[in-house]
């Protein structure tokens, strides 16, 4: 399911900018990921250039594995919650609910759309954006077999907020996990990279315009159909607060591990 391609440094800025404007200080996210401390770059036609060991790749490719799976995880388990879903799942969420589709399902056809209107924006068909494409079938496979291992619980309100917790936690893991691998992205932050790059707007404004855009669109479907408003609520704008910020300390807490295994 490893659906290999490099994001462009500028890419990875972008990414880097969005987290300051969540969290309110730079994340310390390198324009790289994880490089082996022994392997060396090497210059060639006056471009540098660097081919990571073997070991170091089967470490990205686990990392990238283990995050989508943390990832999904951490999506159907926020829905279980009961409090409201991360506002780029709301779309997906609501559409389930609404058209009886699986919600794997229905994530692969957001993450679709998406992935057209980064084709129309761009005006060219990328690898970067293209790859979305498996990326989108697959991950909605993902989370269907989440959603069909995790039971719906009946829980007390405590108990609402303690899974809410978990969710987020596992949310904000399985994109460090995933980012760090440097492979393909989710079509939803593509989507915000395509339209921070072809407006020139900034990242984190885009982000923010995005989430309340898909927020919107969850209104919309919800209230055009006579259906009560799935996926928003309280949970949505906790994801949206600590998501950013617990995605920092992770950061902060395995650059400090990467650091410290090079002595």
């Amino acid at each position: 399911m490893v659906l290999a391609f490099h994001p462009t440094v500028a890419e990875n800025d972008s990414f880097t900018r969005w987290f300051a404007s969540v969290t309110g200080s730079s994340p310390n996210m390198s324009s790289k990921t994880v490089v082996d401390a022994g392997s060396a770059k090497q210059q060639k036609s006056g471009r540098a250039t660097s081919r990571p060991a073997p070991g170091t790749m089967l470490k990205r490719v686990a990392s990238y594995v283990l995050g989508l799976n943390i990832l999904a995880a951490g999506i159907v388990l926020n829905t279980r919650s009961g409090l409201g879903v991360a506002a780029f799942t709301s779309s997906a969420y609501a559409f389930s609910n609404i058209s009886s589709l699986s919600f794997g399902t229905a994530t692969t056809l957001i993450y679709l759309v998406l992935v057209v209107l980064e084709l129309v924006l761009l005006r060219k068909p990328e690898p970067a954006v293209l790859l979305q494409i498996p990326f989108s079938f697959a991950f909605g496979i993902v989370v269907d077999l989440y959603d069909a291992l995790f039971p719906r619980w009946s829980l007390s309100l405590a108990g609402q907020f303690v899974l809410l917790a978990v969710a987020i936690l596992c949310t904000a893991t399985g994109v460090t996990l995933s980012v760090r691998a440097n492979f393909v992205v989710a079509p939803p932050d593509g989507t915000v990279q395509t339209i921070s790059r072809v407006s020139g707007r900034d990242y984190g404004l885009v982000k923010n315009v995005f989430d309340l855009t898909m927020m919107g669109v969850t209104v919309v479907m919800c209230l055009s159909t006579g259906s009560p408003l799935y996926g928003l609520g309280i949970g949505t704008v906790l994801s949206a607060l600590l998501n950013g910020r617990i995605i920092r300390l992770l950061e902060m807490a395995l650059d400090r591990h990467t650091t410290l295994g090079q002595h």
